[in-house]
């Protein structure tokens, strides 16, 4: 379930400025090798510049409250390949409590994934004439739970065809390779094997194991040289031609 942490900034006199310090403090935190970062700040309408923010602080109605609101997915069950929108899950949280308020929020935010191992968002929401209760954040957590659970289902389902992709273009990599290692190592050369008995004859792929004559079943020989030949088998009987000098 993700995690939803909240408190306000202190009342009276001096928290426009304690909110700009927030604003800061969200805008800047060091990273996790302790340098100075800028971060970039939105809200409903896209990206946001201090300068509009600190406006939007000073413009506030009087009687509005400053909430500091922190959205943090579950990190193994939600966000564990750090892919989720986190933009997108503040935006749709941030909507169902103007839903269930009844009225206009106004808020600015920033995503942290640089100085701690699970992906946070820092808000601060400016609530109107009222104070949010134990089940408005309930209602807020149960939302953004499920926003990033819907997110993880969509992910993952695409993450599996990807996958399944994959799987398939290096098996059609591998079976390229073995055909091109088989023509490179091209076919075994062939030998001429004849049978001694019936002189059966055929030019085969060389084998140390030899090969039976078809028509005996007996182990043929391996031409070596050509100076006999035994001769093929005639129409009637068996015959050994020799030429001998005279």
């Amino acid at each position: 379930m993700a995690i939803v942490k909240a408190n306000y900034v202190k009342r009276g006199k001096g928290e426009r400025g304690r909110a700009k310090a927030t604003i800061r403090y969200i805008t800047h935190r060091r990273d996790r090798d302790g340098h100075t970062v800028t971060r970039e700040l939105f809200g409903y309408d896209g990206a946001l510049t201090k300068e509009q923010t600190y406006r939007m602080i000073d413009e506030a109605r009087r009687g509005t409250i400053f909430y500091r609101i922190v959205l943090s997915p579950a990190p193994k069950q939600e966000d564990r390949y750090k892919d989720l929108n986190l933009r997108d899950l503040t935006l749709d949280t941030m909507v169902k409590l103007e839903e269930r308020l009844g009225k206009p929020v106004q808020f600015v935010a920033t995503i942290h994934d640089d100085h701690a191992p699970h992906r946070h968002v820092h808000t601060l929401v400016l609530v109107q004439g009222k104070r949010l209760t134990r089940e408005d954040f309930q209602a807020l957590r149960l939302e953004a739970t499920e926003r990033a659970l819907s997110q993880r289902r969509l992910l993952d389902r695409i993450r599996g065809r990807h996958l399944s992709r994959t799987r398939t273009s290096r098996r059609l990599y591998h079976a390229r390779q073995a055909g091109r290692d088989r023509l490179q190592r091209g076919t075994p050369p062939y030998q001429s094997y004849t049978c001694f008995l019936c002189g059966y004859h055929q030019a085969l792929p060389a084998s140390p194991q030899g090969y039976r004559c078809p028509a005996c079943g007996l182990n043929m020989r391996r031409d070596r040289s050509d100076r006999f030949r035994l001769p093929r088998r005639k129409e009637r009987g068996w015959g050994l031609e020799l030429s001998l000098s005279p």
